[in-house]
């Protein structure tokens, strides 16, 4: 009896600690979410009319930022066409879906809205959005 009783407690003691442990892990990983969104100095800013656009370097940030996981433009990356969406929304709302915020923010899953705050910060993502915005 004694090796079935300790049987029975290591058994309850080992599920206990993996409920706790995944408790801790998953607060962990969900802490963010109901933190506003971070705000960058570049994320409202405009590119000036001056400026000249440069298409290629928008292209290559759109790489960098590795939106051709989740998504494909001109010919590059996989899922979710891009490719028009300036015809179908307007430079606003393409800002808040590429940075997880506005009303994009409560449509798209946690973990989506995570990684696309990191492009929060990237001085390029105003190209990003330029180029997306004149995709007709």
């Amino acid at each position: 009896m004694l090796r079935e009783s300790r049987a029975r407690w290591l058994a309850t003691a080992t599920a206990a600690l993996v409920v706790l442990l995944a408790a801790v892990f998953a607060g962990l990983r969900n802490r963010g979410d109901t933190a506003p969104a971070p705000q960058a100095a570049t994320v409202g800013t405009r590119v000036a009319p001056s400026a000249p656009f440069d298409r290629a370097a928008a292209l290559a940030t759109f790489e960098r930022l590795h939106c051709t996981a989740c998504h494909a433009f001109a010919g590059r990356g996989g899922g979710m066409p891009l490719d028009g969406v300036g015809s179908r929304r307007s430079a606003a709302a393409i800002r808040d879906n590429a940075l997880g915020q506005g009303s994009a923010r409560a449509a798209l899953p946690a973990g989506v809205v995570q990684m696309k705050r990191r492009a929060a910060g990237d001085p390029q993502i105003d190209a990003v959005v330029t180029l997306l915005a004149q995709s007709k």
